[in-house]
């Protein structure tokens, strides 16, 4: 049968063993892959983004690649291990985004090692997308050759049905993730009233993938010196150093891409200072970036820069017509708190990358 990893998630309650147990059963090893064999609770097992599954208590359930149990006492992710990892492939693929060709190569080994994943690239080669991780409309991601690149969990104010820890746990287990690039968790956001060094090192504990180049926990109004322990980075050798926590007044967009058709004013050198805040006025056809101009209301939408709470806002102004031109990492964006490392896309045609100085 294939070899499975088992990811845990605080609070830990999981012995690994032959028979892994935790509080609510335990994990048997059969002849057609991983049971789960529930005794004293129901649990809730989640599938590939997807639905939740109940296993009731007393029940025989057999577990796939990517599934995570959560019970009264904590969460269990099930990965299927792969017994072979071309590394030299892999990092030729994930430093070469845009080349499709590299990433046909990697599918056709996966494919003859019978790594599932490798169908999903072929079927998906060339196609890219920012659109939320469903079912978890808050978290957003960037999709590339059916592969998710980057992902950002910074909008409590819609956490749905999926605690944060279970969102994250889910995502780290999922096949798509395992050529993720950047991943931000807004820890500050997600659990105010949280010791965050003592979160901080709880989330390190967890197996990031291994091709990780930006983990950004948070925004804090003090600095918080905390930087990747020697473990995570002997694990993740392209992780940029620095410390995981950001702190800062001074901001900037810097364009990351943009269509030739698209008028653009108000950029220098294809970056604009946030010091003094900025708006994107948005037209057919055109974006005009600019100092903003209080009061000014017209036909025109609108989003501004804003420095509060020592934080970046992009809000939409009062007065401007509703409108769905701008997203923030795939998401609608009306009053959103940003991370450095966001994308701001306008029109589907221009991305700016929001950076703290």
């Amino acid at each position: 049968m294939p070899m499975f990893q088992l990811i845990r998630a605080a609070p830990l309650s999981v012995t690994l063993g032959p028979e892994p147990r935790f509080a609510d059963g335990r994990l048997v090893r059969g002849e057609h892959g991983l049971f789960l064999e529930t005794s004293g609770a129901a649990v809730s097992v989640r599938r590939r983004f997807s639905h939740e599954i109940i296993v009731p208590r007393a029940s025989r359930f057999l577990l796939e690649d990517g599934d995570v149990l959560w019970g009264p006492t904590g969460g269990l992710g099930v990965r299927l291990a792969p017994e072979h990892r071309d590394d030299a492939s892999e990092r030729r693929s994930v430093e070469a985004w845009q080349h499709p060709a590299s990433f046909a190569v990697l599918a056709d080994q996966l494919l003859d090692l019978g790594d599932p994943l490798g169908e999903r690239i072929a079927a998906s080669l060339g196609r890219r997308a920012s659109a939320p991780l469903g079912p978890h409309g808050w978290v957003g991601a960037e999709w590339r050759h059916g592969l998710l690149r980057r992902v950002s969990m910074s909008r409590p104010e819609w956490p749905g049905v999926v605690p944060w820890r279970q969102a994250l746990l889910e995502l780290l287990v999922s096949r798509e993730a395992r050529f993720l690039e950047e991943l931000t968790i807004d820890l500050p956001r997600l659990e105010p009233d949280a010791d965050l060094l003592a979160l901080a090192h709880e989330v390190l504990e967890l197996p990031w993938p291994r091709w990780l180049t930006r983990l950004q926990l948070g925004v804090v109004a003090r600095p918080l010196a905390l930087e990747a322990p020697p473990a995570v980075r002997q694990h993740l050798t392209r992780l940029r150093g620095g410390s995981l926590f950001s702190w800062g007044a001074r901001a900037r967009l810097v364009i990351e891409s943009a269509e030739d058709a698209l008028a653009i004013e108000g950029l220098d050198d294809g970056a604009v200072d946030l010091h003094e805040a900025a708006r994107i006025r948005v037209f057919p056809k055109k974006v005009r970036i600019e100092r903003p101009t209080w009061p000014r209301y017209d036909s025109w939408p609108s989003w501004d820069f804003t420095f509060h709470d020592e934080r970046w806002f992009l809000t939409w102004r009062h007065g401007a017509p509703r409108s769905d031109d701008i997203k923030v990492n795939g998401l609608d964006a009306f009053n959103v708190a940003l991370l450095p490392g966001d994308r701001v896309e306008v029109l589907g045609a221009l991305v700016l990358r929001f950076e703290l100085a």
